[in-house]
């Protein structure tokens, strides 16, 4: 064991590659060192790297320029046989420093560069003093000192899965990362990520951890990623027999059937077309969507034909978009209250009662057994037939008497609610010749999200605008819109702009300019 060494504080230097990049809130262990001095020694190797004054300072003596010298200065640049580098007690040195303590008891030892790395890592995680990021890069810089795996789950105690886990935070955005972590991110929400493939989309899923945003935008990470895969496949089928253009020709190409974000999760068989081969095909692919087209027979299809095909086109786009967009929402709120434990719909039985009264005196009635069971975790199994009554089902399982509470909420909601209930419907607009969709009050749902923002839903912004009717999906295919203007007129108008206001999600800088010029 090492000689203990009273050495002053002035020749004591933090470990640049210490674990603990933040030491926290140093006053309250400065009080107790002014006042009871240092229990517990130091442990330090002898000499330093040279901090960026002395680096600095070197340079100059040696003839060189002190900017020059600032500019190539790096933690680790030079080393020097003088003074002492601390392996452990950076927090005590920190806080005797701020309490004016002159000298501290100190063990001085050898240590390679890896064992001085094993050492902080380990007594800091016994510790519980690093942060989540500071562990996953403690665990980096040991592999890069030659340790496997295996090794540092045995040294620091940690499950081999968890070290690679924490390794792989480090591919994430380091000042997202922390932002999160002080937003009261926790470790499973981090493990949440890992589910997005995509670095990019893992990143900009990152930035809405800890708020009221992160669920819904990791099902749009997910989605799109599903859509992705989605994508790939149809396009593979696609280039069997179809050319993949920019922007089929309308006068040339007649639509034949899209697969978009919207059809996923549909059982729709791909199939060939039978004159594959005989009559040209091409596709385009959009943001959510993918088109086929073939080429038309001028001889049999007029102009008239043409038009009413793409009005289809848009309006079966538009129905989908509206369609699957407040599916997405249900699915929001039913899954919340799938999560509510009885012990949660007890605390808020007034509230339930009094959103279930009103169903109850009057016509609402349980649209889907099945559903309700879903909402109460009840899967069905063998013990189950599918002719089984609801209430032999929910005795059979003792709903009655566990759960009363979250019965009545599962019966209400889904008498309530449903994956087709939102704020919109639609209207012949004899002005633009079709259908268009408004915007519509519906009192019931609003009852549905003042119950569960009371029981603790928090609704995302896109909730909030379908609600209020400001959604861009109005602005879109609202009353008057030309979102079936055709691309080339806006390209004439805008040739800059390499946007287009019929598909797009995020529309081009010139569509208020483009509306107005249609007399919107």
């Amino acid at each position: 064991m090492a000689d203990i060494t009273y050495i002053p504080i002035r020749q004591l230097y933090p470990h640049p590659d210490n674990p603990r990049k933040e030491l926290g809130d140093l006053s309250e262990l400065a009080a107790s060192i002014k006042e009871n001095g240092v229990y517990q020694n130091l442990t330090v190797i002898p000499g330093h790297y040279l901090n960026s004054r002395e680096y600095i300072a070197k340079c100059v003596d040696e003839g060189g320029d002190a900017a020059a010298a600032a500019a190539a200065w790096t933690p680790k640049a030079v080393w020097s046989s003088e003074d002492y580098t601390i392996i452990i007690g950076h927090r005590r040195a920190a806080a005797a420093q701020q309490a004016g303590v002159y000298e501290l008891p100190c063990a001085i030892v050898e240590m390679d560069e890896r064992e001085q790395m094993q050492t902080m890592m380990i007594e800091n995680m016994q510790r519980s003093d690093l942060t989540v990021y500071e562990q996953a890069q403690g665990f980096q810089m040991m592999m890069d000192f030659g340790q496997t795996v295996e090794q540092i789950s045995d040294k620091s105690g940690f499950s081999q899965s968890t070290v690679r886990r924490r390794i792989k935070l480090l591919e994430l955005n380091h000042d997202s990362f922390k932002k999160a972590e002080k937003r009261g991110a926790t470790l499973s929400d981090f493990a949440q990520l890992d589910k997005i493939e995509d670095l990019e989309a893992r990143n900009r899923v990152l930035e809405t951890l800890g708020t009221q945003n992160f669920n819904r935008a990791m099902q749009d990470a997910l989605n799109t990623q599903k859509w992705n895969h989605y994508r790939d496949d149809i396009i593979a089928k696609l280039q069997e027999f179809a050319r993949r253009v920019d922007d089929a020709d309308r006068q040339k190409y007649s639509y034949v059937k899209s697969w978009g974000s919207w059809k996923m999760n549909c059982k729709d068989e791909f199939t060939v077309p039978d004159d594959a081969g005989k009559v040209e095909y091409v596709f385009e692919v959009g943001k959510t969507d993918i088109t086929l087209y073939k080429k038309r027979d001028t001889a049999v299809e007029d102009e008239e034909n043409a038009a009413r095909e793409a009005a289809r086109a848009a309006d079966e786009l538009a129905h989908e978009q509206f369609s699957s967009t407040t599916k997405f929402m249900y699915e929001l709120r039913r899954d919340f209250v799938k999560d509510l434990t009885p012990a949660e719909c007890k605390k808020h039985f007034s509230a339930i009662m009094e959103y279930a009264t009103p169903l109850l005196s009057g016509y609402g009635r349980v649209r889907d057994d099945e559903n309700v069971l879903h909402l109460l975790g009840v899967a069905l199994d063998e013990q189950v037939q599918d002719d089984t009554e609801l209430e032999d089902t929910l005795k059979m399982f003792n709903a009655y008497d566990t759960e009363p509470e979250k019965v009545l909420l599962a019966m209400a909601f889904d008498a309530q609610d449903g994956e087709r209930t939102g704020y919109w419907s639609t209207i012949w607009s004899s002005e633009a010749g079709k259908s268009v969709y408004k915007h519509n009050e519906n009192i019931p749902l609003n009852r549905t999200y003042e119950l569960l923002t009371a029981l603790g839903y928090e609704m995302a912004d896109d909730e909030k605008a379908l609600q209020e009717g400001t959604h861009r999906l109005f602005a879109v295919y609202g009353s008057g819109s030309k979102a079936d203007t055709p691309c080339d007129k806006c390209k004439v108008a805008h040739p800059e702009c390499d946007k287009c206001c019929k598909t797009c999600d995020d529309h081009c800088n010139a569509f208020q300019l483009c509306r107005k010029e249609y007399g919107e």
